[in-house]
């Protein structure tokens, strides 16, 4: 009697533990998960040295210490389709506010604000706008944030000369406005302190086109540093990489925009820094905040330290702290004027020592 009744408790516990394994093993529907910072990205690197670094990082940390879920999405080609369809991703799941990064994505943003009214938009160095019009719409739900591209260029080709060189280049990603600006600035910067110094100085440009690759790119570069280019100041992460590469090879010098780039390489005289990191955590907070600044346009530059040049971990020769302090009180009291590309053409910028051919 005893050892039946043992056989059947043996039973009954073996039939429990075998229905609690297949209950273990079947696949149970994945828990919703909210995402409610989202960050849209190009089809490249986000981990680039540049923006997308930069404004990801700063996400990152602010929703962890904050307790924010959040996460990025990146586009799968480039095309405003996929722009398209990584927001709808975004705010699928969950995001209440979205950063893009760049003027790739005025077009889309321009749609998505209006479509998504919920949602909250950033755009970093661009203004939503429909690109067959031509139009821009800042909605109640988008605020933008802007860099003074042409007195970060303008820093540039300040140090630069300032420094001793006379035979530079300017490489740009793209022919589009902030890198314009950037080249803009780079060649008056340049002339200013070749005027102080009584020097002549010589600038090749060239805007990449889209479908310039990284061996285009770097073809360019190595016949520009082997024609006797000092320096070259390359605007974009694919066209640093590349101008990095060659300057390694021939012994040049690079300058990198956006962010300090000085760890990535001895051949990076210095960098202009825009302060993404601070202004996008203000923006973040407001937005949790309920501060939100929807339909602003916000704008940094060297008067409110948006825009610097990376001087302490600069490769300088001769310039100094001290130039560096003086050229900015000069720009940030008004007494330099500064041109952007929307002023007209280079031949308009009123050049004094500076030779400017583009190739």
């Amino acid at each position: 009697m005893v050892k039946k009744a043992w056989i059947f408790i043996l039973a009954a516990i073996m039939t429990l533990t075998m229905a609690g394994c297949q209950e273990s093993n079947e696949v149970q529907p994945e828990e919703q998960v909210d995402y409610d910072i989202a960050m849209v990205t190009e089809s490249g690197m986000i981990m680039n040295g540049g923006y997308s670094e930069a404004a990801w990082e700063t996400i990152s940390s602010f929703g962890e210490a904050n307790g924010i879920s959040h996460k990025y999405y990146k586009a799968t080609e480039v095309s405003d389709d996929s722009y398209r369809q990584a927001i709808d991703a975004a705010v699928s799941g969950g995001a209440g506010i979205i950063v893009c990064d760049g003027y790739t994505f005025s077009q889309v943003v321009y749609e998505k604000q209006d479509e998504y009214p919920d949602v909250k938009f950033v755009m970093i160095d661009a203004v939503p706008a429909d690109a067959e019009s031509g139009e821009e719409s800042v909605g109640k739900n988008t605020a933008v944030i802007t860099f003074d591209s042409a007195q970060a260029g303008y820093l540039a080709g300040y140090s630069a000369v300032k420094d001793g060189l006379n035979e530079l280049g300017f490489l740009g990603e793209e022919k589009q406005p902030v890198v314009m600006d950037y080249c803009y600035g780079f060649i008056q910067g340049a002339n200013k302190a070749a005027a102080e110094s009584g020097t002549s100085v010589n600038i090749k440009y060239h805007y990449c086109g889209e479908d310039d690759d990284r061996e285009t790119i770097l073809a360019k570069a190595d016949e520009w540093y082997e024609s006797g280019v000092q320096a070259v100041f390359a605007c974009g992460s694919e066209t640093e990489q590349a101008v990095i590469e060659s300057a390694e090879k021939l012994g040049g010098k690079v300058i990198a925009c956006e962010t300090d780039k000085s760890e990535m390489s001895d051949t990076i005289l210095t960098s202009t820094v825009n302060d993404i990191g601070t202004v996008l955590e203000s923006v973040l907070q407001q937005y949790e905040d309920d501060e939100f600044p929807g339909g602003e346009v916000i704008s940094y530059d060297v008067s409110n330290d948006g825009v610097s040049l990376a001087v302490d971990t600069g490769r300088f020769s001769t310039f100094e702290n001290s130039d560096y302090e003086d050229i900015v009180k000069e720009i940030s009291d008004g007494n330099v004027n500064i041109l952007g590309y929307d002023s007209g053409g280079i031949d308009t910028l009123g050049l004094s020592n500076v030779n400017v051919t583009e190739e």
